[in-house]
């Protein structure tokens, strides 16, 4: 006899969770560094606290909230050489499933890095600085999609929380054109020179990333 289809009530609940307050880190409304409240979250949501506890667990395995003993739960925030450690880390996997990608799928690559541009070019237009932050996400992941390499795709997965975060706080002011040169090198078989200019357009948010945290 086939055993009853059950859905996992506390777990539906933890996932709900989970996904509300993730957005609420990465749109702002939680501001980094700010000190959040089981009990508070759990009654702005309609919950108890257990779904909140647990989702709070996943969103550290994700680096978006910090637990510190006898003081309590904190949206992460990066200072200055913790930026730099980021990016620097960001650089290293996003060029090695660069030179990856383009050797295994370099035409279905370039593909995808065009039509995320064009993308972009009409969000910009519209100025939906939201719309952005997510498509210069998308576009950064297709360097791992195309790579066939799952351990650069798990590398990437340690720090995606915490750049979305830190894209929607600190926008960069070219997308389009920051993004297009890269497409070009790749287009033309300049796999260096795409690997240069991606380490240069990576560590140039340092700055932003930065003050973006200072902010909170």
């Amino acid at each position: 006899m086939n055993a009853p289809l059950r859905l996992e009530r506390p777990q539906l609940l933890t996932e709900l969770a989970c996904e509300r307050i993730r957005t609420a880190i990465v749109d702002g409304e939680l501001g980094l560094g700010e000190q959040v409240s089981e009990a508070q979250l759990a009654q702005r949501l309609g919950v108890s606290k257990t779904p909140v506890r647990e989702a709070l667990l996943r969103l550290k395995s994700e680096g978006l909230v910090e637990v510190h003993p006898q003081r309590g739960t904190f949206v992460f925030r990066l200072d200055a050489m913790q930026v730099g450690q980021l990016l620097r880390y960001r650089a290293t996997i996003e060029t090695a499933a660069l030179r990856e990608a383009v050797s295994a799928r370099r035409e279905a690559l370039v593909e995808a890095l065009s039509r995320g541009v064009a993308a972009m070019r009409k969000a910009a237009r519209a100025r939906d600085q939201k719309e952005l932050a997510r498509l210069d996400m998308e576009f950064h992941g297709q360097f791992f999609a195309h790579c066939e390499n799952p351990y650069l795709l798990s590398g990437y997965e340690v720090i995606r929380s915490q750049l979305v975060a830190m894209r929607h706080r600190a926008p960069i002011d070219n997308p389009v054109t920051s993004h297009q040169v890269l497409v070009d090198a790749i287009a033309s078989g300049r796999v260096e020179r795409a690997c240069e200019l991606l380490v240069q357009h990576v560590l140039e948010n340092q700055a932003r990333y930065t003050a973006a945290c200072e902010r909170g």
